[in-house]
């Protein structure tokens, strides 16, 4: 039997919960709800993203359906065989490679973690051990406003892609970008915020700071 049915991966967080989270903080009314909404939000789309990735770029599978279960097994694929069974030893889940990343390309796009990765590894990191709202608020804009670069050529400076908020944020490459560009700062907004800004933009004109 086909797991196709258990292939389900954390969805985009929505661009509306971003603008409200900015606008509501630099208003000096941004709850803790909405700041776990959007953190975790974020958090399971990076776990998903990095789950892909490993998938796909190391053959390592977790299965979907012990992980329903609360168990973490994962499973070696056969990487020379681009149709072969990917088969779980603990539960029998089973699915053909093909299916699982067909389905998971279908589902939501932008899994793959290109040349962001280590941006999404950080944050899984970083956030469950932020306590303060400062310190979630921080952790969250310096995710979203990660740039994917790419080496042009060797020796030469790295060039912007795209940023990581196109994997993290439901929307495509100018709706994100148009977001990023227009978020609400005020004056309850954290400095560490209005720096990450500065950044933001110099970035864009200038390629990656060291």
């Amino acid at each position: 039997m086909s797991g196709r049915s258990d292939i389900e991966w954390s969805p985009r967080v929505s661009l509306a919960k971003i603008r409200e989270l900015y606008v509501n903080e630099a208003r000096g009314t941004c709850d803790d709800e909405l700041i776990e909404e959007v953190g975790f939000g974020l958090l399971a789309r990076c776990q998903s993203i990095i789950e892909y990735t490993q998938a796909c770029e190391e053959g390592k599978v977790c299965c979907m359906r012990c992980a329903k279960q609360k168990r973490t097994t994962i499973i070696q694929r056969n990487m020379s065989k681009p149709s072969g069974l990917v088969r779980c030893p603990v539960c029998g889940w089973q699915v053909r490679w093909r299916v699982y990343k067909a389905e998971s390309e279908n589902a939501d796009g932008q899994l793959r973690a290109g040349h962001a990765g280590e941006a999404f590894a950080r944050y899984v990191a970083v956030y469950p051990q932020c306590r303060t709202r400062e310190e979630k608020i921080l952790a969250i804009d310096r995710l979203i406003h990660e740039f994917h670069w790419i080496l042009v050529k060797e020796g030469q400076p790295a060039r912007a892609n795209k940023p990581a908020g196109v994997n993290l944020l439901r929307g495509n490459i100018i709706q994100v970008l148009d977001m990023l560009n227009e978020l609400t700062y005020g004056e309850n907004t954290p400095p560490e915020l209005l720096e990450g800004k500065a950044r933001w933009w110099e970035q864009q004109r200038n390629g990656p700071m060291e």
